[in-house]
């Protein structure tokens, strides 16, 4: 999802370039979707539907504020403005992945 910003910020260039980069993005988001949900079942797998609900409220609060920072980053920043957040949010989310990903539920528990 990183690299697909780059793509995106390439629409005052060519809408062929952002076109590819709104696909890549969407596979990454796929990806990352399916991952979470599998981590999450993992938790309490006779609880998936309570599970699922929850984590479909947080990632439609997040979209909201996804959408309401970035039109105000729009208005103050414009286009690269809002490539530039996107990528920080996604090389934030690949951090913390990357910090995180050794740990077990018996790491945790310790």
């Amino acid at each position: 999802m990183l690299l697909s910003w780059a793509l995106i910020a390439m629409l005052p260039w060519s809408i062929w370039a952002m076109v590819a980069g709104v696909i890549v993005i969407d596979f990454g988001l796929q990806s990352v979707h399916v991952a979470n949900q599998s981590l999450i079942y993992r938790v309490r797998p006779e609880a998936q539907s309570r599970l699922t609900a929850g984590y479909m409220i947080f990632y439609s609060v997040g979209s909201a504020t996804g959408s309401m920072a970035s039109t105000m980053v729009y208005a103050h920043a414009g286009w690269n403005g809002v490539c530039m957040g996107g990528a920080l949010v996604s090389g934030a989310a690949l951090l913390f992945w990357a910090l995180t990903r050794h740990r077990t539920p018996q790491d945790t528990a310790a």
